[in-house]
């Protein structure tokens, strides 16, 4: 299209004459069908941006137009013997439109007879089903869009990351209990609420870096301002504190940590001009062995460690030093030098609060089983993240984990219906604290709110808004009779691509339990996004690919205990059922 808009106009073709309707108008409508239709499709079909692929025809029309333009624009300005038309740019977005307009309304048709023809299907299985057993129909799966809401709703800025800046991780409590309100189920304690508390350093206020390119000199016009959560973050356990513009910023030479002479200068340097230093992750990890070294990095009136990543951490105690966590592509960071007029200057502003004593909550619910009531599964995930840092930055926590929360109200709906209630009594907690070090769960343990040796199994739901790849079940190899189930489970039905099994491990909610005799599993999802505790763990990164199969997953292995103490458990055309639901959803 571009070759022929620049096409001299004494080369192109010549073209047929009509009385109704230009030649060219046409062409240029019809060039613009079939360009406009590729894009609807190409753009429906992809992945990579989903709120792009939620509005095609709006931004394939408008592309469309956009481009019409440029066309008319290039002709015009040229010199090719050719001009721009308005007549053209009109046929152009007259195309464009009637191309959305069929695409849209021929989806929206395939729609609704996809899902006429999957609910008479699954109406007649249903009845069919029913007549056979004399027994009530499968239940719904989840509704992955209420679930999309959810996740939404957690990451919100309104809810500060869920963190404990502006009550964020209140305000997310008190939604989730609201919605066990909704629910009708049973509260597990007073409210719902199970209370603790913990200690917390949190940064409310400003976070600043500045790093000024050529001294200590003050506001140069040239002067990096990194920005909090995409340049630079606070260490977990960073002290509130103040550099003026004046500070000088001091690199370790490495030859310091394996030459003598080299560190006893290095040391000499930072006791002699205070300020800021700077180190990488592997240095800071070779200073445990040179306590000298160690001694006078951490008199530096702050620290700033250069990291491959920016994985922000919650800590419960506060040093005596600024310290920060940098990209090293976020400035032009100094090189290492004895030279006061060759080092780089830096303006540091920390608001750190370590709160002592912070009031915080498990949030818990039940459904009480219909033959065992005094027997439990538990279904837990931690509702908490990392919260804000700084006056503009917060921490979404889609992911992690919003997404497991999600996937633990969607099981909490389907058991709380009367024709799905759980042979066992099945318990719902959402764990407050688990990024400050698995506080609320090793809390629950130690004053458990129901026998934990009536605990039949506990599974622990964190980090399921991805599922490309499978899943990984964390004791899965310490209990092995029960990830064979599970696995046998996930063959029958392929709910998911694959399984993977892992050994003891401390890194979610299942672990206190485990330790303390409980059997447990962690369940997370592969694949997909990989925003990890930063300011990319946003829920248009999430593709959901394996929530409904973990959904259904989870929820056949809940049933088993029950089932096994009920004769006749196998329902006819159960498993097709099954299959015929996550078809539907999907």
């Amino acid at each position: 299209m571009l070759l022929l808009t620049l096409t001299p106009s004494y080369k192109m073709p010549i073209t047929p004459v009509w009385e109704l309707l230009s030649f060219d108008t046409a062409a240029h409508a019809g060039v613009f069908v079939v360009l406009a239709g590729l894009s609807w499709f190409s753009l429906r079909r992809q992945r990579r941006w989903p709120r792009v692929a939620r509005r095609v025809g709006r931004v394939v029309l408008v592309g469309s137009i956009l481009f019409g333009g440029l066309i008319e624009v290039l002709q015009h300005t040229m010199a090719l013997g050719r001009h721009g038309e308005w007549t053209d740019l009109i046929s152009d977005a007259i195309g464009a439109a009637l191309a959305v307009g069929i695409a849209t309304a021929v989806a929206r048709r395939q729609s609704r007879r996809a899902r006429s023809l999957a609910s008479v299907c699954w109406l007649g299985l249903a009845a069919a089903s029913a007549g056979l057993s004399g027994v009530p129909t499968t239940a719904r799966a989840q509704d992955l869009s209420r679930a999309r809401r959810t996740i939404a709703k957690l990451a919100s800025p309104g809810l500060h990351g869920r963190g404990y800046v502006k009550e964020g991780e209140q305000k997310a409590a008190a939604y989730l209990r609201k919605r066990f309100v909704e629910l009708k189920l049973e509260p597990l304690a007073p409210d719902f609420t199970q209370p603790f508390t913990l200690n917390v350093n949190t940064f409310p206020g400003k976070l600043e870096l500045d790093v000024i390119p050529f001294g200590p000199l003050r506001r140069m016009p040239n002067t990096a301002h990194l920005q909090p959560g995409r340049d630079f973050i606070a260490a977990p356990n960073s002290a509130k504190g103040k550099l003026d513009w004046g500070s000088r910023l001091v690199r370790l030479d490495t030859l310091a940590f394996t030459d003598s002479l080299v560190r006893t200068r290095a040391v000499a340097q930072l006791n002699k001009l205070p300020g800021a230093v700077l180190l990488t992750t592997r240095d800071e990890n070779r200073l445990a062995n040179l306590p000298a070294l160690r001694q006078a990095v951490e008199s530096a009136a702050a620290r700033i460690t250069l990291v491959p990543k920016l994985t922000a951490a919650i800590a419960s105690e506060q040093t005596t030093q600024v310290r920060l966590l940098a990209l090293p592509t976020a400035a032009a960071w100094p090189v290492a030098t004895t030279v006061p007029m060759l080092m780089k200057g830096v303006h540091i502003r920390v608001n750190a609060e370590l709160q002592s004593g912070y009031q915080t909550q498990n949030v818990a619910a039940v459904i009480r089983g219909t033959t065992q009531p005094d027997s439990f599964l538990v279904v837990s995930a931690h509702y908490d993240h990392l919260g804000r840092m700084g006056r503009k930055t917060y921490f979404p926590g889609a992911n992690d984990n919003a997404s497991g929360v999600a996937l633990l109200l969607e099981l909490a709906a389907h058991y709380a219906r009367p024709e799905n209630r759980p042979a066992y009594s099945v318990v719902f907690l959402l764990f407050g604290a688990e990024e400050a070090g698995l506080v609320g769960s090793t809390y629950f343990v130690a004053h458990p709110l129901v026998p934990l040796q009536r605990i039949k199994f506990l599974v622990n739901l964190d980090l399921l808004g991805t599922g490309e790849e499978g899943a990984t079940v964390v004791n899965g190899k310490v209990y092995a009779a029960a990830y064979q189930r599970l696995l046998a489970l996930n063959d029958t039905h392929r709910y998911l691509p694959a399984l993977g099994a892992r050994g003891r491990a401390a890194n979610s909610d299942h672990f206190p339990f485990s330790e303390a005799g409980v059997p447990a599993f962690f369940l997370y999802t592969r694949g997909g996004s990989t925003a990890y505790h930063d300011v990319q763990d946003r829920p248009e990164a999430l593709s959901l690919a394996g929530f409904a199969g973990a959904f259904g997953l989870v929820r056949d292995f809940l049933n088993e205990p029950g089932r096994r103490q009920v004769t006749g458990t196998k329902k006819p055309l159960q498993g097709l059922q099954r299959l015929l639901i996550t078809i539907t959803l999907e």
